[in-house]
């Protein structure tokens, strides 16, 4: 330890003073956060050269930091997340990809009531499918991107279908799979073979071949026959079962052909009604012991009838989950949309085109279509069905019905949305029939030829002026709220703009 005298009023030299301030300052500083000082900061330019040449000033002779550019130390993302995984064939990156993010978002996609619908758990099933099943994973390359083709508004024609590659490497890898004399265990094939069939008879309906789409639904009929019947599959199925009916339902509204199942009651008797007991005694729902039924309804076909209260109770407990975010059994969809419309597809020649009867047969129909049928984002395409449907209420005559008119809970106040006297029930029955056929199975051109101006007559005739009250009168019949009020809505802003220009 040094020691250090000082004596007399001479300063100490300058060595011996900076060694006292050393030791008078031991320990202070430890632990102090030293700020930078911004009012001496200097902004500096950076600049990346190439060449390396550093120069610290510029033409103008400011301060220049000059930073010589060198590779990255982390290197670039080689191939992508899929890379190491063994698919069951050779396939490019743009497919794998479309294929992930078709399946990811598939039940999504397929079913618009998927929120409300308890499917089971999800599964990781179709990702091993893929690796180990060729002809799945090309039937799927083909389905995920036919299905943002449709999405983005492009339609393949039926002679560059049969030239996609993934389409005629199925059909060749199906057709060896079948040939095959040794299946292993039937069920798993067949369940597995249904998949891809169910592929390609929707590709065949996107790109317009009635006659592939239907030689691939006779297919799945001998599937179903094989294993036994609906009654096999269902106990372990049922997600299989609702894709085949829905493939069946949907070709047999495109084409205009009676569907294959259900065909022969005698043989194979109608889908039973669903049993909506558990729900209709639990008091936590009490919508369906207070639904009531339309006067109409009396004069109604009892097939029709029972089809509307059906699928009016399925709408309401549908309506009660999504406003309770709760999940009904994914058996009432299935039980609901097969029992009804099957029913209503096999009555397409019993009733006078300019009849109630089939106002409402096709009206159920097309409201069906809407929350069983269609894709989300999509519209699928239907020749047969949306002509049969303008045609029947173009010539559709209500004026000699006498019925009572009920009217809907809505405000009646000044400035209220609905005028009086109250009008005909027949025309609140038409904005519905309208609003759900261009929802639902309407084109564009069809809005606006036709359907918009004589959905504003009716509105007119309601005295309906703004979305809540067309919502109100929507929902005294059947609405879905989450898959209906945003189209619905939009139809008739567009209805009252036009009117207004």
């Amino acid at each position: 330890m040094p020691f250090i005298m000082s004596t007399g009023p001479k300063k100490p030299d300058p060595e011996i003073r900076k060694l006292i301030r050393s030791h008078v300052m031991k320990g202070k500083n430890r632990g102090r956060i030293l700020r930078p000082n911004y009012k001496q900061a200097v902004e500096l330019e950076v600049i990346v050269d190439p060449n390396e040449k550093v120069q610290n000033l510029d033409d103008e002779g400011s301060w220049c930091l000059v930073v010589p550019e060198y590779l990255p130390l982390i290197p670039e993302k080689v191939g992508n997340e899929f890379s190491l995984t063994q698919f069951a064939d050779t396939i490019d990156d743009r497919s794998i990809s479309a294929i992930i993010e078709f399946s990811t978002m598939a039940k999504k996609i397929l079913f618009p009531l998927e929120s409300c619908i308890n499917f089971g758990p999800k599964t990781r099933a179709w990702m091993e499918a893929l690796t180990v099943d060729a002809a799945y994973l090309h039937a799927m390359a083909f389905s995920a991107q036919g299905y943002f083709d449709l999405r983005c508004g492009r339609a393949p024609s039926s002679s560059a279908a049969l030239m996609d590659p993934h389409v005629v490497k199925t059909l060749r890898l199906l057709r060896e799979r079948l040939e095959k004399a040794n299946h292993g265990d039937m069920m798993d094939f067949l369940s597995k073979t249904a998949s891809i069939v169910l592929c390609l008879a929707f590709h065949a309906h996107l790109t317009g071949d009635l006659h592939a789409a239907r030689h691939h639904i006779i297919g799945l009929r001998r599937i179903v026959d094989l294993v036994g019947g609906f009654e096999a599959l269902r106990r372990d199925n049922a997600k299989v079962i609702v894709e085949v009916l829905r493939c069946d339902i949907s070709m047999a509204m495109h084409s205009g052909a009676e569907p294959l199942f259900f065909s022969d009651p005698a043989r194979e008797p109608y889908w039973p009604y669903p049993d909506f007991s558990e729900h209709a005694t639990d008091p936590t729902w009490p919508i369906l012991n207070i639904a009531e039924d339309e006067p109409f309804l009396a004069l109604l076909d009892d097939d029709v009838a029972t089809a509307w209260r059906v699928t009016k109770q399925f709408t309401l407990l549908v309506n009660h989950a999504a406003k309770t975010q709760s999940k009904l059994p994914k058996e009432y969809l299935l039980d609901t949309m097969a029992s009804v419309t099957y029913r209503l597809l096999h009555k397409s020649t019993f009733f006078p085109r300019s009849s109630l009867d089939e106002a409402m047969r096709l009206g159920i129909l097309a409201f069906g279509s809407g929350i069983f049928l269609q894709w989300a984002g999509v519209r699928l395409p239907y020749t047969y069905f949306p002509a049969a449907y303008r045609d029947c209420l173009v010539n559709l005559n209500l004026t000699s019905l006498d019925l009572p008119f009920r009217t809907p809970t809505i405000a009646t106040e000044r400035g209220s949305d609905v005028s009086s006297p109250p009008p005909p029930w027949s025309s609140q029955l038409l904005l519905w029939l309208l609003t759900i056929g261009h929802i639902s199975v309407f084109d564009s051109s069809d809005a606006d030829s036709w359907l918009r101006p004589w959905l504003r007559v009716n509105l007119d005739l309601c005295g309906v002026r703004s979305w809540s009250a067309m919502r109100d009168v929507l929902g005294s019949f059947m609405w879905v709220s989450i898959v209906q009020d945003v189209p619905g809505e939009s139809l008739f802003n567009s209805t009252l703009n036009r009117r207004t220009r």
